[in-house]
């Protein structure tokens, strides 16, 4: 029993980073970034908790993402409520 709850706890974290890795994806790519200040967020990664701007609580879920003085405009979108954890923007 322990190893199955083990297992499914692994895979709702694993969904939600790619959930996570899906919206900022989203959101990059209706954004101008002509310093390439976004260049480490790597969609291929199953999660973005190395990502540049980025930070992440020890569930490797997003709280924070902090764009501020990088130079980066666009719009919000409105993926970006899918951020369950998301505390600062």
């Amino acid at each position: 029993f322990l190893a199955f709850l083990l297992i499914a706890v692994i895979a709702i974290v694993t969904v939600e980073s790619n959930l996570e890795v899906d919206v900022l994806i989203a959101w990059k790519d209706q954004l101008v970034d002509p310093n390439n200040v976004l260049q480490s967020w790597d969609p291929t990664l199953a999660n973005p908790c190395t990502w540049f701007h980025v930070t992440c609580n020890s569930y490797n879920s997003v709280v924070r993402v902090d764009l501020g003085d990088a130079g980066i405009s666009g719009p919000l979108v409105p993926e970006l409520g899918q951020l369950s954890n998301l505390q600062y923007l």
